[in-house]
């Protein structure tokens, strides 16, 4: 039988063994605590400044808390610089609303009382207009971005969309020779009638953009459980499987469209609007074989 000297050694060292476990396991348990709540803080913006010891136990606290302000000071920096940004875009698209007006009301002017240089003055009020579209689509976009407007998503028929799509776009159809197909529907969802028709009209236009005379561009609504689907199908020069990936890209243009007019904003604007009211935009295309755009939006 083992004396007593040796099991009191050995209840020692198991006690010691235990009292050692529970007193890193406490440490462990306020370390992870703390770890949690740098996280926390963090994800919520404000990370609390506090002194770390520089024990070798404390080294990953340490790097997390390093790791976390830097990240939340480069976060900071990215959002000041984009607002800064943001507020440049809209200074100058509004200091430059008046000069535009002005040029398109002297191109008429002169197209009305002059007699000679018609292409010339036909090339200025060209010229003026993409200037002034792209104009606008800044101070949307930059209003969109910065929060200054906001959708309002409400229960509305989607006959109305359809028609204010045909206001906009049913002449400029016409006058390209392309066969704008809008159908009679009943459906309903819930989306901002203004700015989904800016949206949806940004998708219109672009087909009847890259439609030739003689093509088709149709819509066609359904309803699925939870959101209504608005098809853009058309008959035009389609795209390029490396470039569906970048479309709605801010100011993204495919080499292949470069010859042809519009600056790139139109289907990143009508993908900004779509994300606000929660819908989204898809697409499917093959270069040469058109493209189906598929607007969701919410039925309630």
């Amino acid at each position: 039988m083992p004396s007593y000297p040796l099991l009191w050694l050995l209840f020692s060292i198991l006690a010691a063994g235990l009292f050692w476990f529970l007193w890193f396991r406490r440490r462990e348990k306020l370390l992870l605590n703390r770890l949690q709540k740098m996280v926390d803080q963090a994800s919520r913006g404000c990370l609390e400044r506090q002194e770390i010891s520089e024990s070798r136990f404390s080294a990953l606290e340490n790097s997390l808390k390093r790791c976390l302000e830097d990240s939340l000071l480069s976060e900071s920096d990215h959002k000041s610089q984009k607002s800064a940004i943001q507020r440049l875009i809209s200074d100058i698209a509004h200091q430059t609303l008046t000069p535009v007006s002005n040029l398109k009301l002297y191109a008429e002017l002169l197209e009305e009382n002059s007699g000679s240089c018609r292409e010339e003055i036909q090339t200025i009020k060209e010229q003026t207009e993409k200037l002034d579209f792209l104009i606008q689509s800044l101070v949307k976009l930059s209003r969109m971005e910065s929060g200054i407007i906001s959708v309002t998503p409400r229960p509305t028929p989607v006959s109305l969309l359809f028609q204010a799509v045909w206001q906009e776009y049913g002449k400029k159809s016409e006058e390209k020779e392309i066969r704008l197909l809008i159908p009679d529907t009943e459906l309903s969802a819930c989306f901002d009638l203004k700015w989904t028709s800016e949206a949806l009209g940004n998708i219109v236009d672009n087909s009847i953009k890259y439609t030739e005379p003689g093509g088709t561009v149709s819509l066609h609504a359904e309803a699925y459980s939870f959101y209504l689907r608005i098809d853009v199908a058309d008959t035009g020069i389609g795209i390029a499987r490396e470039d569906i990936s970048q479309i709605f890209s801010r100011f993204y243009r495919s080499p292949q469209t470069a010859s042809l007019p519009g600056v790139g904003i139109g289907l990143y604007l009508a993908r900004e609007i779509l994300q606000a009211q929660k819908g989204y935009i898809t697409v499917s295309s093959e270069k040469g074989k058109g493209s189906l755009f598929s607007v969701y939006l919410p039925l309630t």
